[in-house]
């Protein structure tokens, strides 16, 4: 979609001589000093000088524009540099409040109130050819809507997840430590040492002639209805920006306050930077060089969208576009006063027999602009673009402002630094609204519609999220399936192109987030992932003691279960007539009935098992008439396959599961293939039935989920569990390879509708059509999907679309591995090594070993169970020896050292119990008294006292002089002497003795 942008649409009639009214004057006043000059009394030579300077002085203003040049200089001089508490800084930031969500601004002696709000963007380029129309039609109505001045400014800021880490970190489990350490280590290298950029979207709304409440909720369903989300900042949100807006390079400093405090006067102080220092070609802001450029010039055609080029860029720029409407009747008025100037010099050219195609193109599109304007088709528009390079130094601030300009160019938008203008051109990049560098050009609604500028997607951080891969500009996404409409997804991708590797990446991302998963594994694929996170293994198989009963209740009340083995019994028989149906219903009823259970009483008592519902029908079959012996001997042949000497007998059993793990996966490898749809829909039963029982975060992971979905008998209860699982904060990944069958069945489209994100990876010529249609993606995104390399695809998260590329770190990647060539290498390398009998006898509570008294399996087995190595000096020992110790809260030398002493009190006495919480550390039995040991490092003495002393002050309660501090060093021995009494590693055997000693 291409639009014209029209010339610039204000012209300057000429006079006489080819000049306007403005150098004629100019010519005028100097003419008169020249004049003035030439016939003063001076001597010649003084006369030929002051003659000439005027001269040379016209020549500048007429035709270089001094004039400016002057006026620029002159602000330039009376802003050289300003602090945090000036008045300078005041006057020039104009901040004076925040109140309700509002910004109060000062411009010379006038206030001005404003709003500002975040947007959400889109991943614009990837959308379809329609669906890129309706956006930018629906901008232009929009646009149109809108009849006061507004500003997007898009701010760019260093990539920081921090928090998210820290939050993460707070609620990790300690078995998956060291994988959350690996994890933020290479996330850390991915966006620090790659130095990756964020950006935010805002959209400013000033105060105009109606009422602000009014105008932002005007834009907000404007943007709404594009598709995008948008928020408007509250109080504490603008204090934030604002303040990381100016303070970028700033961290660690304190400048919180209350609310009422902002309301008293201290916006400005809360939020303001240290110092600015203006210079000719930049800005100082702190220690960030800023060096503003202004579009001076725009192409004759633009394609929609044609900015994000320049959106999606990884340099550290701000983006500033001032809109302002014209009111229709005024701009009519000057069009038609433009286009009577134009008109009048094109005629005396014609007359002259000149061309001047530039002026014949500007007449045209003035014309044309006046004839719209009149229609009621578009409006006229004043737009400035600014861009704001920014860097930590000055060398580098050049290279900043190279790639901007660059990039412009490449638009076709001619750029412009702003030479002794920083001061008004930061001031137009601040988020207040406020053009005050001015420079502008007309431009019509469709033609201002190309400049939709929400085009790129960037972070969008939910701190409950899991990093699921990178988009398009290499910015991480964090998202959080359970706040979407619901937690199901799919998985759809051809075999080899890392459908495998996404799946256990997610599990693995879930677990950190402290999610539950369950999996139901067809293939084995997951056991070895399970077993390195430490879960469990449920092995459901023919020759395992775990099974599930299918006539167990599971938590179903009677008439539920009834209903559901009525879908059961289709997987496992097929299709079934209405007869056979209604026999088996009384069947079950009387087979229940029979072991105490019916509609009312169930709780507590045994279910039957498949022979007592055979030995049921036989029954019924002995009393049935000759033409109701051919249903019943069809039913019972097919049951006698599941019971006792049947070739799938091994289901004929009593339910026999326990799992209480975080992580469980309920591997079915080994399962025959032809019953493994029933023993998928038995899990799949049990598991949904569990998980109901709380209300914490579960994730539930089907592979090969068409096994099950392709039997149209199962797919009631599939889609029952996809719609109601979202009451129990359930989620249900369902993954396969079968797209085309998927895709292209009744029932894959109707999980596919009721799942709220979809990831595909990529896919076969063969089916791509199928997926096109299905998802409605553009030709960019299907051409993506056929050429993706592994582990690249599509994010589908609800209406968004986004490129994603799945990564993972090292210590993720040798877990989820599954690439059969490591996995060959893996299995050769274990078959060069023989066999060996090896039996560890350690005791974990032990806590501490000395390292040279164990053998590798050892070590590698108190490894896997927490232990850390490290090198310490033991009770009545003078040198450091390797220890392998269990860690506990603190530091490991606090571990080691709680666990050497309790070791020799341990001698003595078995009554000995280690605490982690605020009792002490150690507390043992000695001659019928209990004594507390408290350990302590010291090395956060000086930060701690406070605690320190309300720690001595219960101690002192608890257990009066029964008590100690241990002291891992002498240093610290006289700081904790004034808190209480104090032991070092040589008193501990004397001290042992002594608390013995009858």
């Amino acid at each position: 979609m291409a639009y014209q942008i029209p010339q610039k649409l204000e012209y300057k009639e000429k006079i006489m001589f080819g000049l306007t009214f403005k150098q004629l004057f100019y010519v005028f006043i100097f003419g008169l000093f020249i004049l003035v000059s030439f016939r003063s009394g001076f001597n010649e030579i003084i006369k030929w000088a002051l003659t000439l300077f005027f001269v040379v002085i016209a020549i500048f203003f007429v035709f270089f524009d001094l004039n400016k040049i002057l006026a620029n200089l002159w602000v330039y001089l009376h802003f050289r540099k300003a602090n945090l508490n000036e008045a300078k800084m005041r006057r020039y930031l104009g901040l004076k409040k925040v109140d309700n969500g509002v910004i109060t601004v000062t411009r010379s002696t006038v206030e001005t109130n404003l709003t500002i709000l975040q947007v959400e963007p889109i991943n614009y380029s990837i959308k379809n050819e329609k669906e890129q129309e309706a956006i930018i039609a629906g901008f232009q109505k929009f646009l149109n809507s809108v009849d006061f001045p507004i500003q997007f400014l898009i701010n760019t800021v260093n990539l920081n997840i921090d928090k998210y880490m820290d939050y993460l970190r707070e609620n990790i489990k300690k078995k998956y430590e060291d994988i959350f350490l690996d994890f933020r280590k290479h996330i850390n290298s991915l966006t620090k040492e790659t130095n990756l950029k964020n950006r935010f979207f805002y959209v400013i709304v000033p105060e105009s002639n109606r009422n602000l409440e009014v105008q932002t909720n005007l834009v907000i369903e404007g943007l709404k209805g594009l598709g995008l989300k948008v928020k408007q900042l509250k109080d504490k949100q603008l204090l934030i920006m604002l303040y990381n807006y100016f303070n970028d390079t700033i961290i660690n400093e304190n400048r919180e306050a209350s609310a009422e405090q902002i309301n008293q006067g201290k916006t400005h102080y809360l939020t303001a930077p240290q110092q600015i220092i203006n210079s000719p070609n930049n800005i100082q802001v702190n220690k960030k060089y800023c060096r503003i450029i202004s579009a001076d010039g725009y192409p004759r055609m633009v394609e929609s969208g044609f900015l994000d080029k320049i959106i999606s860029s990884n340099s550290d720029y701000d983006i500033s576009i001032h809109l302002t409407p014209h009111p229709i009747e005024l701009s009519m008025i000057n069009l038609n006063k433009e286009l009577q100037k134009q008109a009048a010099d094109l005629h005396a050219a014609q007359i002259k027999g000149q061309l001047n195609p530039s002026l014949e193109i500007q007449y045209k599109d003035t014309h044309t602009v006046l004839e719209n304007l009149q229609k009621g088709k578009e409006k006229l528009f004043n737009v400035s673009m600014y861009i704001n390079c920014k860097s930590l130094d000055k060398d580098k601030l050049d290279l900043v402002t190279k790639k901007a300009e660059s990039e412009l160019n490449s638009i076709m938008v001619i750029p412009q630094p702003a030479y002794f203008r920083m001061a008004q051109g930061y001031k137009s990049m601040m988020p207040f609204a406020h053009n005050a560098l001015d420079i502008k050009r007309n431009i019509t609604t469709k033609a201002l519609s190309a400049f939709y500028p929400f085009t790129s997607p960037f972070l969008t951080l939910e701190q409950r999220g899991v990093f699921l891969g990178l988009n398009k500009n290499k910015i991480p996404i964090i998202k959080d399936i359970f706040s979407l409409t619901n937690a199901n997804g799919t998985i759809l991708a051809t075999s080899g192109s890392g459908k495998s590797y996404f799946s256990k990446l997610l599990i693995s991302r879930q677990l950190l987030s402290g999610t539950n998963v369950m999996i139901i594994d067809p293939q084995a694929e997951y056991i070895e992932l399970t077993r390195k996170y430490k879960g469990q293994i449920v092995t459901i198989s023919k020759d395992s003691e775990t099974i599930i009963n299918p006539l167990d209740l599971m938590g179903h009340d009677y008439g539920e279960k009834r209903l559901s083995l009525m879908d059961l019994f289709k997987v496992m028989f097929g299709s079934l007539t209405e007869i056979q149906k209604a026999i088996l219903d009384r069947a079950l009823n009387e087979t229940y009935a029979k072991k105490g259970i019916n509609g009312k009483r169930f709780e507590g008592k045994k279910p039957p098992r498949l022979s007592d519902l055979y030995g049921q029908l036989v029954r019924m079959d002995r009393k049935a008439s000759a033409m109701e012996k051919i249903t019943y001997r069809a039913l019972i042949n097919r049951l006698s396959m599941y019971i006792k000497g049947g070739v799938f007998g091994f289901l004929d059993k009593h339910t026999k599961i326990d799992f209480k793990s975080d992580l469980v996966c309920f591997n079915i490898g080994n399962m025959p293939k032809q019953v493994k749809p029933v023993v998928m829909y038995l899990i799949l039963d049990y598991v949904y039935m569990k998980m109901k029982k709380n209300k914490k975060r579960k994730l539930l992971v089907i592979d090969e989920a068409w096994s099950l979905l392709g039997r149209t008998e199962g797919e009631s209860y599939i889609f029952e569990i996809v719609k109601t699982c979202r009451k129990f904060n359930l989620g249900l990944l369902m993954i396969t390879q079968d797209v085309g069958d998927l895709v292209g069945s009744k029932a894959g489209k109707a999980v596919l509708s009721n799942s709220s994100y979809s990831l595909l990876l990529r896919q076969k010529p063969s089916i791509i059509d199928s997926v096109t249609s299905t998802f409605h993606l553009s030709e960019y995104e299907k051409n993506h999907l056929l050429t993706a390399n592994i582990g690249r695809g599509l994010l589908i998260l609800e209406n968004d679309h986004e490129e994603i590329e799945v990564i993972a770190s090292p210590k993720e990647h040798e877990i989820i591995s599954t690439n059969p060539n490591e996995a060959k290498e893996n299995n050769e390398e274990s078959k060069k090594v023989k066999e060996k009998d090896v039996t560890i006898d350690l005791d974990l509570d032990k806590g501490i070993y000395l390292a040279n008294k164990l053998n590798d399996e050892e070590k590698n087995y108190l490894f896997n169970r927490g232990y850390e190595v490290g090198d310490f000096v033991g009770i009545n020992k003078t040198r450091g020896e390797r220890y392998l110790v269990k860690t506990m809260r603190g530091s490991l030398m606090h571990s080691f050292l709680v666990y050497a002493v309790a070791n020799e009190i341990r001698k003595k006495t078995k009554k000995v119990e280690l605490f982690e919480t605020k009792k002490p550390d150690i507390i043992f039995k000695a001659r019928g008294k209990e004594i507390a040991l408290e350990i302590e490092t010291g090395t956060n003495f000086k930060k701690h006292k406070k605690r320190l002393a309300k720690k001595v002050e219960a101690l002192n309660k608890e257990y009066k002089k029964r008590w100690f501090f241990v002291l891992t060093s002498t240093d610290y021995k006289k700081q904790y002497s004034k808190f209480g009494k104090v032991l070092l590693r040589k008193d501990i055997n004397r001290f042992v003795r002594a608390c013995f000693r009858r």
